[in-house]
């Protein structure tokens, strides 16, 4: 969405810039990625994390300004999904005729990886999980010079995988989590495979987060009514909060 009701907290798909280890890591595709700023274009070599190809995961990557330089090399990293590999679930989207062009048309070189577990990325040391997502979603732990961030979107904090989950982030320095939807709105979207804001304020407590930012909020929201759940969010904890388009944290 966008418009002055959304200027706030942002209308753009899930993309997240993490700069740890002494580089700089992209987390997810969406329309949020057309805006990285020109430090990171001018890298030679990036890595993108998927955590999964559905597509407002995965819609800014045709747009972003990155798969036009010349030279540079994107490695992007996803676990293969419904039979395929990473490459051709960024095919399906990105190719004739929902796209005019193909990955192998950008000047950019792109390099696609299948997700480990665990991997080195220079001195970031990632691990996934699966998360509980219709079709599969990774949830992604970062870990560099004493430093930790989770990355725990689209996914349903059901009482079943939380244990495993409050595991995974424990005493990460900062959590993003799922909070798309309301406690209202829940009963009826169970299955969806997102959560509530308050099942993620939950799941930072549990893991012992030092800061939470709600992440993936449903493209209705306007910014009073988010204004209003952040408001009671850092009631209960000032560390916690919906996390803002362009916030910059510092670990």
């Amino acid at each position: 969405m966008c418009g002055g009701d959304f200027a706030r907290y942002g209308g753009l798909t899930t993309c997240a810039l993490v700069h740890m280890g002494g580089q700089f890591i992209v987390l997810d595709a969406g329309t949020g990625i057309m805006k990285l700023p020109n430090e990171v274009l001018a890298q030679k070599e990036l890595p993108l994390l998927l955590t999964h190809a559905h597509a407002d995961h995965l819609l800014g990557l045709p747009m972003c300004a990155y798969v036009m330089v010349r030279g540079a090399r994107l490695d992007i990293y996803g676990a293969p999904r419904d039979g395929l590999s990473p490459r051709r679930q960024v095919e399906r989207l990105v190719s004739p005729p929902l796209w005019p062009i193909t990955p192998d048309d950008f000047l950019t070189e792109l390099c696609f990886h299948d997700m480990p577990e665990s991997m080195e990325l220079g001195a970031v040391r990632v691990r996934s999980m699966e998360g509980n997502h219709p079709g599969g979603a990774s949830l992604l732990r970062l870990e560099a010079g004493g430093k930790c961030l989770v990355f725990a979107t689209d996914c349903t904090f059901s009482d079943e995988l939380r244990p495993k989950l409050a595991e995974f982030a424990h005493g990460c320095d900062l959590l993003l989590a799922d909070g798309q939807y309301n406690d209202e709105e829940w009963p009826t979207r169970k299955t969806f495979g997102h959560s509530t804001w308050r099942m993620a304020a939950e799941l930072a407590r549990e893991c012992g987060a030092k800061r939470l930012r709600v992440v993936h909020h449903d493209p209705q929201r306007t910014d009073a009514m988010l204004a209003a759940w952040d408001k009671t969010l850092q009631e209960q904890d000032p560390a916690y909060a919906f996390a803002r388009e362009g916030e910059t944290i510092e670990l």
